[in-house]
């Protein structure tokens, strides 16, 4: 970020105020900014995270077991488990919660305190005569006196500069969880690719596999009817139809059952996965 110091510090010297000197502490802030850096931290720590691990979080290699996630670098450079992306799912989750609590908390007290000075300011100042004229003018405006006037400019800074502070953190906020829940639906896009393309191998196999068993039986039908007499040729029959199961042993009935029922289960194992 700019440092924009000297250039305030021209506009302090024109207007006659002393300029600022010293580094900057947190020890030296009153409450309300002290919270609001202590959020800013939590968030820009969060979104920095996030945008450190998108690429294991996204990435659809399998983990190796070899790897041992000792430190930050090694975890955010190696492909992540099902497992660990729920995780993050779930911490990312929480500390948003947590974050956008204590916005509206801070917003809150923020609130309570501008009213609270409001109140204390028309107490002091419109309060006597100055509220029995306002009466009998018919609420009409009366003049200020210069005390009051400072009184409602120093308020009306000050709520406007804690509110600017308040649409800040929520601004980075939503970046935050915009960055965390685009993540989120592409990974599931990409889960639902995967889980498309190997359902449609899945096919390709046992269509392939059929047509390998019907390449085998043919020629062992064709070479025995070569061997029997010849014989007129039977008439069609319409109300007959062909099993093709008729064909195939016990055992290789079996086999695609078998086959079947295991892609079935991977492709409900994944759509589990998916969800």
């Amino acid at each position: 970020m700019t440092d924009i110091t000297p250039a305030f510090n021209g506009l302090l010297k024109q207007c006659d105020a002393p300029s600022t000197t010293g580094s900057f502490s947190l020890d030296g802030l009153e409450d309300f900014l002290k919270e609001a850096y202590r959020i800013n931290s939590h968030i820009t720590s969060l979104h920095a995270d996030l945008r450190n691990i998108r690429q294991s979080y996204l990435s659809t290699a399998q983990p190796r077991k070899t790897l041992i996630p000792s430190a930050h670098q090694a975890r955010s450079a190696r492909p992540l488990s099902d497992r660990e992306r729920e995780e993050i799912d779930a911490n990312a989750k929480k500390m948003l919660r947590e974050l956008n609590a204590s916005i509206r908390r801070l917003a809150d007290i923020e609130q309570a305190r501008a009213d609270i000075e409001g109140k204390v300011i028309q107490k002091k100042f419109v309060r006597g005569l100055g509220a029995l004229g306002a009466w009998a003018s018919g609420g009409a405006s009366v003049s200020k006196s210069p005390e009051h006037a400072l009184a409602e400019d120093r308020a009306r800074t000050i709520s406007t500069h804690r509110d600017s502070v308040l649409w800040l953190l929520r601004h980075r906020l939503q970046e935050c969880v915009k960055t965390q829940q685009d993540m989120m639906e592409i990974r599931l896009m990409r889960e639902m690719e995967k889980s498309r393309s190997v359902l449609a191998k899945a096919r390709g196999q046992d269509a392939a596999s059929l047509n390998t068993v019907a390449t085998l039986i043919e020629p062992t039908s064709s070479t025995a009817d070569w061997k029997k007499p010849s014989s007129p040729a039977p008439l069609p029959d319409d109300t007959s139809s062909h099993n093709s199961t008729n064909d195939l042993t016990p055992e290789q009935i079996q086999m695609f059952e078998k086959d079947n029922q295991d892609m079935l289960k991977h492709y409900e194992s994944t759509l589990d996965q998916v969800r």
